[in-house]
């Protein structure tokens, strides 16, 4: 899969040209069932009133009548497709991501040039602009804020260049999704990050902190003298900063984990469960009692009230893509998927619990890519679905 991705990559880069290109994805859409109204509408148009696009069209079914290019793609495992975006992106930079609709269109696209006959016709009537769910998500952005202890909130804008904002007791510096400052107040500070949104950290002795959707980080501007604590509620990433004279603790509403420079995920969406995933360096992990959990690197402790502790290994990539706006998902109950898909895109999700009961499913969700992952649900899950609002209706 990784020769065809890359083999496709150069053809696409050779021959082919916007309008052409639009005309096979359409095409390959309706193969997969992916293919929305506003489409099916706006193909059945220009099959009647675009000579040049129906041609296209007509030699697509015919190379799809004989390469059973159809039958192939109604093959396509949807697991196996899932590795392949692993190894993918285990030889690539992480933003490289290849949705399952991608890779679908890649391997019919790989039948129909094997035939050699694969010939684009171009047309000049611009397409139309659809109203998708990733436009309607830029529209629900919610602000990112920093609520000093006083009550005063600072709006921090993710998308904006280099800012400097000069407070009575700090110096803040944004920079594209990244906050920095300079200050010896010892004040207790809250980072909220709403649904949709993520944002980096970096703490006055050194240490970044990665935040997930819907997470806020209470931190002090300055770090006292014994010890360097914060408290977390939602998903964030730690890379700690060594300082032996003063242990690095994060507190959450049912454990704290303690740690002097290391690289870990706490992850606390689940209700009465606190998940500590360790990357690298050592921790040790706290109950309300005295349960006390050392972990090792590659080692996940799942927390809960009442129950202890339990450990298992934990996939990195997975577990932590997130702060690449990446969240892969294997074998997960739709129901539980909406949730997920909720916080990571902003956007509410609504589902018929009682028809799609027992449905699971796998693949990724892309944040910036939302119309790619309703597009997969609609291949892999056989859902459609309705843009109202803020909301989603999948049925």
């Amino acid at each position: 899969m990784q020769s065809l991705i890359k083999g496709i990559s150069r053809v696409l880069l050779t021959i082919m040209e916007a309008a052409a290109e639009k005309i096979f994805e359409l095409y390959i859409q309706r193969l997969s069932g992916t293919l929305s109204a506003e489409e099916e509408r706006y193909v059945q148009e220009q099959l009647l009133h675009n000579p040049a696009f129906k041609a296209q069209w007509e030699l697509l079914v015919k190379e799809d009548e004989a390469m059973n290019a159809s039958g192939y793609l109604q093959r396509l495992d949807s697991t196996a497709a899932l590795q392949s975006i692993h190894e993918e992106r285990g030889e690539a930079p992480p933003a490289r991501v290849f949705p399952l609709k991608k890779i679908m269109i890649a391997a019919v696209m790989t039948l129909l040039l094997g035939s050699g006959i694969l010939v684009f016709f171009f047309w000049h009537k611009p397409a139309p602009v659809y109203t998708s769910a990733n436009a309607i998500q830029q529209q629900q952005k919610r602000e990112i804020r920093l609520v000093m202890d006083h009550g005063e909130a600072i709006t921090l804008n993710k998308d904006s260049g280099s800012q400097t904002i000069a407070l009575h007791n700090a110096t803040l510096n944004t920079n594209n999704g990244a906050l920095q400052y300079t200050s010896l107040d010892t004040v207790q500070n809250t980072l909220e990050i709403p649904a949709g949104e993520s944002y980096k950290l970096t703490l006055s002795d050194g240490t970044e902190v990665w935040l997930n959707a819907a997470t806020r980080l209470r931190f002090p501007f300055h770090f006292g003298k014994s010890s360097r604590e914060v408290y977390v509620a939602g998903e964030a990433y730690f890379n700690v900063a060594k300082d032996a004279q003063r242990p690095f603790i994060v507190h959450t509403a049912l454990n704290n984990v303690q740690v002097l420079g290391t690289a870990f995920n706490i992850n606390t969406y689940q209700a009465g469960i606190i998940k500590t995933s360790l990357v690298s360096g050592s921790v040790i992990a706290h109950g309300k009692g005295n349960e006390r959990q050392a972990l090792q690197p590659g080692q996940q402790a799942d927390y809960g009230a009442g129950k202890g502790f339990t450990t298992s290994r934990f996939d990195e990539e997975e577990v932590t893509s997130w702060r690449t706006g990446v969240y892969y998902y294997h074998s997960m109950p739709l129901a539980a998927l909406i949730q997920e898909a909720t916080r990571f895109y902003g956007m509410r999700f609504v589902i018929d619990k009682d028809k799609l009961a027992g449905k699971s499913v796998t693949g990724l969700m892309d944040r910036k890519r939302l119309d790619d992952f309703l597009s997969d649900l609609k291949t892999t899950a056989h859902l459609d679905y309705q843009l109202s609002g803020s909301e989603i209706i999948l049925k």
